[in-house]
């Protein structure tokens, strides 16, 4: 008995020892996400048996059977619960039931994991997701990426994500919550928009986290840069080392070309709407977007236009690209601009000294290229019936960061950290938790 007792005392002692603990994974950290804020009611139900309480007073406390659908309604600048009213500032929804693998709430009628904190404030309801980060990724990920895409990609996303994640926290902390739902933070669509392959690339990549000199980035990415990633200085005028120009095999993917076309008629109209009444437009001066690139007043280093101007008959106004994308809702700010102007249906020829015949033609339109005075950058409105503007552009998002459609091609020969050591420069891949 005592040879027992000394075993069991040696084995203590050296599961004392630092490197004979066992190992205790670190736990992701909890993010609070905004989901409604200031609404006259919500709709909360859940699968399981769940309960209200309050998070900032003993005295309420409410448990519904699973199913059961109820309604906080905010009325005279407090909460009414299931027709209780309710005087405090927090109420906390939880499943009864907080360990099982199914504990959801529902809110609106979507259903999210962790709990739900209502704060009620004087201008209505606020409904906060409180979620450990891991499970957050699950809700983020199928919203960002389709979940059919090779698994190196969606491990990609997956990191630069949960980093995104990690360097916007207190992003919304003035309101009470550190993230939005919205593509302000990133689209987040809680369990219910949870599939086995997204989730996989969440596990896969745990605690994962994409740093620079010991910190988290801000790991922007975007749909796809018709072929080139963007410096940071070009876009938001502050230089990040981390987010740096690189090339990018995308250009045979979906949306990496586009084009739209507007009359002169419907381009000022949008102006107007963005508050910028230049009267009619008359020309729009931007340089061209030529093939061997070149850092210039308007345009950057890979073409993307960073000022053009517009010139009315009663005024003129000088805009960023990030402005022009967002007044006239292009794709992104890499494209160039045609003035397209249709040809005569027909022609008069002179027949003798008092007669003439009308024939009919077919031309196709021709680009407009204004006065041999105007410079290449100048494109001028010549007023003919039927004129319009074309915008030729490629890549879609603001080409900060990884592309996503570039991540889907080069997955197919490469691994998703190589992908995320392409698209951010000196960077390194490390689990944090």
């Amino acid at each position: 008995m005592k040879r027992i007792r000394h075993i069991v005392i040696i084995l203590l002692f050296l599961l004392m020892l630092p490197g004979l603990r066992p190992a205790v994974a670190a736990e992701a950290p909890l993010v609070r996400v905004g989901l409604w804020q200031e609404q006259a009611s919500l709709l909360l139900s859940s699968s399981q048996p769940f309960v209200v309480s309050s998070a900032d007073t003993p005295a309420f406390k409410q448990q519904y059977p699973a199913g059961t659908k109820i309604f906080i309604v905010w009325k005279d600048k407090q909460a009414v619960v299931d027709g209780k009213p309710f005087v405090g500032r927090n109420l906390r929804v939880t499943p009864l039931d907080e360990k099982s693998a199914d504990a959801a709430i529902e809110v609106n009628r979507k259903s999210y994991r962790g709990t739900i904190d209502i704060n009620v404030l004087t201008s209505g309801l606020t409904a906060v997701n409180k979620i450990s980060l891991e499970q957050y990724l699950y809700g983020v990920m199928p919203k960002e990426m389709p979940d059919t895409w090779p698994a190196e990609a969606l491990k990609a996303q997956a990191v630069a994500a949960r980093t995104f994640a990690l360097y916007s926290l207190h992003k919304h902390e003035a309101e009470g919550f550190d993230l939005c739902a919205s593509t302000h933070c990133q689209v987040y669509g809680g369990e219910t928009v949870e599939s086995v392959n997204a989730t996989a690339a969440v596990d896969a990549t745990r605690g994962e986290t994409l740093l620079y000199k010991g910190k988290p980035i801000y790991a922007s990415f975007h749909t796809t840069s018709g072929g080139m990633t963007e410096n940071s200085e070009d876009v938001w005028g502050s230089y990040l080392p981390y987010l740096r120009a690189v090339s990018d095999d995308d250009l045979e993917t979906p949306y990496a070309k586009w084009e739209m076309q507007f009359t002169p008629k419907e381009l000022t109209q949008k102006l107007n709407a963005a508050g910028l009444s230049i009267g009619n437009l008359a020309a729009i001066e931007l340089s061209p977007l030529k093939e061997k690139l070149a850092a210039n007043q308007d345009r950057s280093a890979t073409g993307r236009v960073k000022m053009m101007r517009f010139i009315g008959d009663k005024g003129s106004v000088m805009l960023t690209g990030a402005k022009v994308r967002s007044a006239l809702g292009l794709k992104s700010t890499l494209f160039d601009i045609r003035m397209i102007v249709p040809e005569e249906k027909k022609i008069s020829v002179p027949i003798g000294q008092y007669y003439k015949k009308d024939i009919a033609v077919n031309l196709p339109p021709y680009e407009e290229r204004g006065l041999y005075t105007d410079s290449e950058n100048i494109r001028r409105i010549s007023g003919r019936e039927g004129e319009l503007i074309a915008i030729d552009g490629r890549g879609w998002g603001h080409g900060l960061g990884m592309s996503q459609w570039g991540a889907q091609v080069m997955a197919k020969q490469l691994d998703y950290q190589a992908i995320l050591h392409h698209y951010y420069t000196d960077i390194e891949i490390k689990k944090i938790y």
